[in-house]
């Protein structure tokens, strides 16, 4: 009669609950093709790593409990497990524990690369769209874009700068009047146009986004 067994294996850093193999021996040949016939995904959907498939008989020794209750063998003791008549020590040694580890890492770190280009990719797909630029332009040109703007926005930033300085605030008889719109003279401290108060300089209102001026003003 086939049995199931569970052989665990050596759990890794990522691995929230111990990795198992699901091993089957005592197959006889209708059993085995039925095994045959199972789906591909079938250690996949059961949790396991692997389903080993054997038509004779393999003795898991970890799986024997009859020593431990005995207390004939301690408990970190070494067994040797046969495989495809192939000898497997288990545990494994540190030796093989480490490798397996370092396996582990490389395959996590191999992941995290793949994660980190795909938020790469999306945040290229961001910054194009931001530039107003085709998403498949190289990072030379999203650079060359981004320089552009900033020098755009620099110079936009200047020439309001100097917009503000000629409409700048300067007393006058009391009130605070914009020097360009009242044409103000500063030696004769008096104004060519009336006096127009600082708050409603309406080139200033527009910086700001303040202005109510209609286009018949």
């Amino acid at each position: 009669m086939a049995r199931l067994q569970i052989l665990e294996l050596p759990e890794g850093t990522g691995d929230d609950r111990p990795p198992f193999v699901l091993v089957v021996d005592q197959v006889d040949g209708e059993l085995a093709e039925d095994i045959a016939r199972w789906p591909d995904d079938i250690a996949k959907r059961i949790g396991a790593r692997q389903v080993l498939c054997f038509p004779g008989t393999v003795d898991i020794p970890a799986n024997d409990v009859s020593a431990y209750v005995s207390g004939s063998l301690p408990a970190d003791a070494h067994y040797e497990v046969t495989v495809n008549g192939q000898p497997v020590t288990w545990p494994p040694s540190d030796e093989a524990q480490a490798r397996a580890a370092e396996g582990l890492r490389l395959a996590h770190e191999r992941t995290d690369i793949a994660r980190d280009m795909d938020r790469l990719a999306n945040h290229k797909a961001a910054i194009t769209d931001a530039l107003g630029i085709n998403p498949l332009n190289g990072w030379d040109r999203i650079i060359e874009a981004a320089a552009t703007l900033r020098q755009d926005r620099d110079e936009q930033a200047a020439a309001i700068a100097r917009v503000r300085n000629l409409h700048r605030p300067v007393e006058h008889r009391g009130q605070t009047i914009c020097w360009e719109c009242s044409a103000y003279d500063f030696p004769g401290l008096t104004t060519d146009n009336a006096p127009v108060t600082y708050d409603q300089c309406h080139t200033l209102k527009a910086l700001d986004g303040r202005s109510e001026r209609s286009p018949e003003d």
